[in-house]
């Protein structure tokens, strides 16, 4: 896996390509069609935003996958079910199994190159989750959105936290270039939650979101201040149960 990192500073850098990531997955029967997820993007905040989340369905009862990067310490992190990181055998195993996947599509010219670091991972991840049959998953994007691998998912909520300048060499030169590749996550007639932006950022996000009929949600009411224990500002567990207990009782429904 290591000898496949540093892809973005590879000379010549592969081109990103969504249908790549669609075909290497469509050669594993599709393991991101088998589980709902969240699909998070943003410059500051979204593995922060991921943890969060992925820790409030976990305390609500589901049983809830977590892809996030980088790791700190062990690859192990970036993928968990219910806060436990992925095992070595199994992360091996399924590594091997993708892998096998991937130089199978490359002999037959399905695939131009073998999927880069993050593009192995992700898949590995959305296997995982659909092995261990979870609940939803929240994954966080890792760089972008509308290319990032994560996003051949659709996901039932696409969350964007703020940006601003990341990544230029791949995403653009200003706020406004930068966001048009985070709202690449939001789907037509979907749900999309917006934290604080810039301007820049904010007019680009509600272009997209009445482009695509989408359904805006502005968590910037429940943010807190600078001193998050002020009472105004934190929500009610009663709330927060009844909100969860509503989403469990959704995801049983489609179940159904």
């Amino acid at each position: 896996m290591f000898a496949l990192g540093h892809e973005l500073a590879q000379t010549p850098a592969h081109k990103f390509d969504l249908a790549h990531m669609r075909v290497l997955l469509q050669g594993m029967d599709h393991p991101e069609r088998r589980f709902p997820s969240v699909l998070i993007a943003g410059t500051n905040g979204k593995g922060s935003t991921a943890a969060t989340l992925a820790s409030i369905l976990r305390a609500s009862g589901l049983k809830t996958g977590l892809y996030t990067s980088p790791h700190l310490v062990r690859i192990n992190e970036r993928i968990r079910v219910d806060g436990k990181e992925i095992s070595d055998d199994e992360f091996a195993s399924l590594h091997g199994e993708v892998d096998r996947v991937a130089e199978k599509l490359v002999e037959r010219a399905e695939l131009p190159w073998h999927p880069s670091f993050f593009e192995m991972m992700t898949a590995i991840a959305l296997e995982h989750f659909a092995r261990e049959r979870v609940d939803l998953a929240v994954l966080e994007v890792g760089m972008g959105g509308r290319l990032d691998a994560t996003n051949v998912v659709e996901p039932q909520v696409s969350v964007i936290t703020d940006i601003s300048l990341d990544h230029q060499k791949f995403l653009g030169n200003t706020v406004g270039e930068i966001a048009r590749e985070k709202v690449g996550i939001i789907r037509p007639g979907g749900v999309v939650v917006t934290l604080p932006q810039q301007p820049e950022a904010n007019d680009v996000i509600g272009n997209t979101i009445l482009e695509l009929g989408a359904r805006a949600v502005n968590a910037v009411p429940y943010v807190p201040p600078v001193s998050p224990g002020s009472p105004e500002y934190l929500v009610p567990s009663t709330e927060t149960g009844i909100n969860c207990a509503m989403w469990r009782w959704q995801l049983r429904q489609r179940r159904n």
